[in-house]
């Protein structure tokens, strides 16, 4: 074996001493780093453990850095920084994995924050994002929703920030938004789709009967549009001008109308309108009995509602019920009043739960309870709809009437009854000499199964509505 001589191995530790002094290496952590070298710097560590070695500087500490074309701060031991932090008097935040510097949006506990282009928190002033204005809270949290600033009142949306030129359902009352974003007072404004509506600057936009400025006014029930021409309304006939004051008013104790569906297709309302249709019920849609959810809403429901009342025609509503569960029907009511809600309808006759279907109401059959429990079935149901705001009212067929539950106690505590009797199709008697047990009139009499209707294409229920009952 050939031994190490003295002077070789003085070489090599000269060679190791003038590595480390000359090329600036420097053992860190395990690790060795060049610092003397472009090359040489680096991370070391891992997630918000890592530190970052200059070639120069050694350990960067309490310092800003861009490294890679992101940016880093790292705190007095050297450590990136992960969370938000105040530097200079303004506020930034960094990835809580990465350490980077973040821009932009950033959702934390339930609230938006804005971070600009150098990073900085938008802090309690209102900012331009993308074209939109926001407004940011003290702690640079997203403002959402009516906001008094400066003695006006301005609306903020979450995503797209200021209402500019837009209406807004606020705190129970419709409210307008101009140009600028502040809140519209008192007076009339056209809207973008053409409706001409009255705002009150206490309760917003106004609907139904309202005297303006001592003049009687007839303003639609669920969008306040100004009507003119002939509406019909709560049992009268009003006969309205171009300029929307009302001219003369007449009560009427008979109404004819219709009740249509989906199955109806479109319906060209102004044509059904000039027919002489006074009043529709309109199918709402149906109660599942053991699907989820209960309420299946009926796919013409808004655009028939809302195409009726623009033409002047009054509404109700009906409600198939294949449920047969107080529990469930509730629930139903439920979904009903809220998908109404949403689509800003208001309905002014009454909305009745349509009692008829022979699977899961099992006429003739005392498994569900019988005739009792149908007729506690549809009381309770119809109260739950009372308490929801609306008057309720029940439908069904002769026979059912007489036979299935007690129709006749139902309507003589107060309930709206329509009734179903058709008389094969093709009468066209006189409705002041229908009775129904040949001492009552219903509520309503649906009358026909097999209509004809200018605006409607095929066939469609005809029916009476006594306004005395």
């Amino acid at each position: 074996m050939t031994k190490c001589r003295p002077k070789t191995i003085l070489l090599i530790v000269i060679i190791a001493v003038a590595l480390v002094l000359g090329l600036g290496l420097r053992h860190f952590n395990g690790q060795w780093f060049f610092f003397d070298m472009p090359d040489r710097s680096g991370w070391t560590g891992t997630g918000a453990d890592r530190q970052y070695l200059d070639r120069h500087a050694g350990i960067i500490k309490n310092t800003l850095l861009e490294i890679d074309s992101e940016k880093y701060y790292f705190g007095p031991e050297g450590y990136v920084h992960t969370g938000e932090i105040e530097l200079d008097g303004y506020v930034y935040s960094f990835d809580g994995r990465t350490g980077a510097m973040q821009y932009g949006w950033i959702s934390r506990g339930g609230d938006r924050y804005y971070y600009d282009g150098e990073g900085r928190k938008v802090i309690d002033r209102e900012y331009t994002i993308d074209g939109r204005d926001f407004l940011f809270d003290n702690d640079g949290a997203e403002v959402i929703g009516q906001v008094s600033l400066h003695g006006e009142y301005y609306y903020f949306e979450p995503l797209t920030g200021k209402l500019l030129n837009s209406e807004k359902l606020v705190e129970g009352a419709w409210r307008y938004f101009t140009e600028d974003g502040s809140r519209f007072g008192t007076g009339w404004v056209t809207l973008a789709d053409g409706r001409t509506v009255y705002y009150d600057g206490e309760n917003g936009m106004l609907f139904g009967e309202q005297d303006i400025d001592g003049a009687p006014y007839l303003l639609n029930i669920s969008r306040g549009g100004r009507m003119t021409g002939t509406v019909y309304y709560q049992g009268e006939v009003y006969a309205i001008s171009k300029d929307g004051i009302v001219q003369e008013r007449e009560k009427l104790p008979l109404w004819r109308g219709i009740d249509v569906s989906v199955h109806q297709n479109e319906i060209d309302w102004k044509a059904v309108k000039s027919s002489g249709v006074q009043f529709a019920i309109v199918r709402g849609g149906y109660f599942a009995a053991e699907e989820d959810p209960v309420f299946v809403p009926d796919s013409r429901y808004v655009e028939n509602i809302l195409a009726a009342q623009e033409n002047g025609i009054s509404v109700g509503v009906y409600l198939y019920l294949y449920n047969y569960t107080v529990e469930g029907i509730e629930e139903g009511l439920a979904d009903f009043h809220a998908y109404t809600i949403e689509n800003r309808i208001r309905i002014d006759l009454p909305v009745f739960l349509d009692i008829e279907d022979k699977e899961y109401l099992k006429p003739g059959s005392d498994e569900l309870g019988g005739y009792e429990y149908r007729t506690a079935l549809a009381r309770e149901s119809m109260d739950r709809l009372t308490e929801l705001g609306y008057q309720s009212g029940f439908y069904t067929f002769q026979n059912w009437a007489n036979n299935e539950f007690d129709a006749e106690r139902l309507f003589r505590e107060g309930y709206p009854f329509w009734l179903a009797n058709w008389f094969g199709n093709d009468s066209e008697l006189d409705p002041a000499t229908l009775s129904w047990n040949k001492t009552a009139r219903p509520s309503l009499w649906q009358y026909r199964a097999t209509g004809e209707v200018p605006g409607i294409k095929g066939e469609v229920d005809m029916d009476y509505l006594y306004w005395d009952r």
